[in-house]
């Protein structure tokens, strides 16, 4: 407040008039109902001001807040189309694994199915045990493991 007087106390009041009026012919101080009025202007224009500041330092701050959250999505932009190229190496790799794994698992088969196949005709190439009362014979068992084999 002593700030705000002494910035009166140096200002002429015409300074501050729109329309001087003379208030006293000759007075060299404002009467108190003008000195109300010309404190009045000062502190809005002081505040003005201040709200002026307030202002520019809030948009400053939005700026600033602008380019980092433009560089933010910039870096994650670059981020997720490394993320999403990797992404598409590791499902090239998947399905080469994945047809890898089905031609392996079709070989398996077939080298389980011919280890079967010869431990039946190694059965069937054996001396003949005698029968039973079935259909008997080394002729049955080789016919009935070829059949097998295809």
């Amino acid at each position: 407040m002593l700030l705000l007087n002494a910035a009166f106390d140096a200002l002429d009041p015409s300074w501050f008039d729109a329309d001087p009026a003379p208030s006293t012919a000759g007075s060299a101080q404002p009467s108190p109902d003008e000195h109300k009025r010309l404190r009045r202007k000062i502190s809005n224009r002081e505040s003005a001001r201040r709200c002026r500041m307030r202002k520019q330092r809030h948009l400053e701050e939005l700026r600033a807040e602008s380019a980092r959250l433009l560089a933010l999505n910039r870096d994650m932009a670059s981020r997720v189309g490394d993320l999403s190229h990797r992404c598409l190496l590791f499902r090239r790799a998947n399905h080469r694994l994945q047809v890898e794994s089905a031609a392996l698992s079709r070989r398996l088969d077939e080298l389980r199915r011919l280890v079967f196949l010869r431990q039946v005709l190694m059965v069937a190439a054996s001396p003949p045990v005698a029968s039973h009362g079935g259909f008997g014979g080394v002729g049955c068992d080789q016919a009935w493991a070829a059949s097998l084999i295809m």
